[in-house]
C-alpha cells in the first residue's frame, strides 16, 4: 500500500472540509449555500475512489460556478497538488518518462508497489455540456493510468479530450463553440453503473442510488488527528455525526445486480486502504414523490 495515497485522500478532507467552513464567515456566502455544502457536495470520496484506481475521472461541481472556481483555486491548484504525494503520482509528458522510471523504481526500493497513477487535475474552460447540464467551470480529476487500463480506454479519453477541446475539430473551429459530451460517455468517464431514463416508463420506474459514509467514533478522531501532519497545517475539520453522502446516481431496477457488484467492489477496496465504510441505499423516485 503506498503510503502517499493515504495523504492525498486525508489532506483533501482536511482541506475540503476547512473550505467550506471559511465560506461560513465571508459575507457574500448565505448560510443556505454554506449548509448546501456541507450536506451534498463534498467530493472526498470521490476523491478516493480515483486514488483507488476505481473511478477513472471525477467530475467536480458546486452549486454554483464560482464556487467550483474557489475550490480549484484554493483546494486543488495552491495546495492538494502541490503536496509532495501528489507530485509524485502526478501526470508526466511523454518527455519526462525516464523521470517517472526513476520514481517508480524509487517506490519500489521504498517498498511501495502501487503504479504511479498519473493524476491530472484540470478546470474546464471551454464552453463544453451533457444533455442536460453545462460543464464549463467544472473541474476534472483523472487518473491517466486508469484510463489507459480501462477497457473503454480509448472512449474514455475521447471523452477527456472533448471537455478540453484536445484533438477536435471544434477546437480548431472555435474555442467559443460549445460541444456536447452524452450521458453514456460521461457515465463511462465516471463509472457510473446506472442510466438517465429515456423514455416516460423509464422516468416512472427510475431510481435512486447513492453511496454513503459511515464513518465510526476511531476514524472520526483519527481524522482530525492527521491533520497535524498536513502542510501547511489545517484546523481539524469537525467530526461528521451522521452518514456523509458520496455519490448518487439515477439508474433503472434491472441495473440493480451491476449496482450491487460495483458497490461491493467499491466497498472493499476504499475500506482496505482509506478506511472509509460505505452504506449503499436504493430508493425508487416514485416513493420520493
Amino acid at each position: 500500500m503506498d503510503g502517499r495515497l493515504q495523504e492525498l485522500y486525508s489532506a483533501f478532507c482536511t482541506a475540503e472540509k476547512a473550505w467550506i467552513r471559511d465560506l461560513s464567515t465571508t459575507t457574500t456566502t448565505t448560510t443556505t449555500t454554506t449548509a448546501a455544502l456541507q450536506d451534498c457536495s463534498l467530493h472526498y470520496g470521490e476523491v478516493a475512489f480515483v486514488l483507488a484506481g476505481l473511478k477513472p475521472c471525477v467530475l467536480i461541481q458546486l452549486p454554483t460556478e464560482d464556487l467550483t472556481r474557489s475550490l480549484y483555486h484554493k483546494v486543488l491548484a495552491s495546495y492538494w497538488t502541490q503536496l509532495p504525494a501528489y507530485q509524485y503520482h502526478r501526470h508526466q509528458e511523454p518527455g519526462q518518462e525516464r523521470e517517472q522510471g526513476q520514481e517508480q523504481a524509487q517506490g519500489h526500493e521504498h517498498g511501495t508497489h502501487h503504479p504511479i497513477l498519473g493524476l491530472e487535475c484540470r478546470l474546464i474552460t471551454h464552453p463544453v455540456r451533457t444533455p442536460e447540464m453545462p460543464l464549463q467551470g467544472c473541474v476534472l480529476l483523472w487518473s491517466h493510468t486508469t484510463v489507459r487500463s480501462h477497457a473503454q480506454a480509448q472512449r474514455i479519453q475521447r471523452g477527456i479530450d472533448l471537455l478540453f477541446h484536445h484533438n477536435t475539430a471544434t477546437a480548431a473551429a472555435s474555442d467559443q463553440e460549445e460541444v456536447e459530451i452524452s450521458d453514456t460517455d460521461l457515465a463511462i468517464l465516471l463509472d457510473i453503473p446506472g442510466r438517465l431514463p429515456t423514455t416516460a416508463a423509464e422516468m416512472h420506474r427510475m431510481i435512486e442510488v447513492s453511496y454513503w459514509h459511515t464513518p465510526t467514533l476511531q476514524q472520526q478522531q483519527q481524522q482530525q488527528l492527521s491533520v497535524s501532519h498536513v502542510q501547511p497545517p489545517l484546523p481539524p475539520p469537525p467530526a461528521p455525526s451522521e452518514p456523509t453522502l458520496l455519490t448518487a446516481f439515477a439508474a433503472q431496477p434491472d441495473q440493480i445486480p451491476a449496482i450491487q457488484v460495483h458497490f461491493r467492489r467499491y466497498s472493499d477496496t476504499v475500506r482496505d486502504m482509506f478506511g472509509i465504510q460505505l452504506k449503499l441505499h436504493i430508493q425508487s423516485i416514485a416513493d420520493i414523490a
